[in-house]
């Protein structure tokens, strides 16, 4: 719970959605998923720099279905299954990496991004991999300081690996400047 003074000194108290869970996409979740990625990436447009990602394309219902048929899809869903949040991750070897995390913009700040995280990183630890790897903006809090507050780390141009380098050399070419991009790893130690 989240209290806020308004102008008038009256407190408000933000409450979030009760009972929210984590369980994997299902086809029929594919279309709300990418509706909660358009919600979420209205935060974009408080950033001039970076407002054009409110309009920007989402991940793809293909792609969506592509990552549920491997296992590494995962939606937050409140009590009555309605979608709030998703992520979705792909296996590269012996990592587990972040490929989109998304939360409808009027459940931010509950704790379901974290909630999301914390499931993939089990799951990773899980099926026995070395890390959780994403790529995100620098400074945008939401982005790398969320991720630092959860055990991830920025990786030095230097510790890229080659899969993570083209990765970020890729999102350079769609308009995501490699100047303000970084690549995070969260190392996962044996249970």
């Amino acid at each position: 719970m989240v209290t806020q003074l308004p102008l008038d000194g009256v407190p408000l108290v933000k409450t979030g959605p009760s009972g929210v869970s984590i369980r994997p996409v299902r086809d029929a979740d594919v279309e709300a998923l990418r509706q909660i990625e358009r919600s979420a990436a209205q935060a974009f447009r408080l950033i001039e720099a970076f407002s054009w990602l409110a309009v920007g394309e989402v991940q793809s219902g293909e792609v969506h279905t592509a990552l549920l048929e491997a296992g590494t899809n995962w939606v937050a869903v409140d009590d009555g299954d309605h979608p709030l949040g998703f992520l979705s991750a792909e296996i590269s070897g012996q990592e587990l990496h972040i490929c989109e995390i998304s939360v409808d913009h009027l459940h931010q700040g509950f704790g379901i991004g974290r909630k999301l995280i914390m499931h993939a990183v089990d799951s990773a630890t899980a099926r026995g991999l070395d890390a959780v790897t994403l790529t995100t903006f620098r400074t945008i809090p939401w982005n790398c300081p969320f991720y630092e507050r959860l055990g991830f780390r920025v990786l030095d141009e230097d510790a890229l690996s080659p899969r993570l380098q083209a990765l970020l050399d890729l999102e350079d070419t769609h308009g995501l400047r490699r100047d303000t991009r970084c690549a995070m790893r969260l190392d996962i130690t044996a249970p």
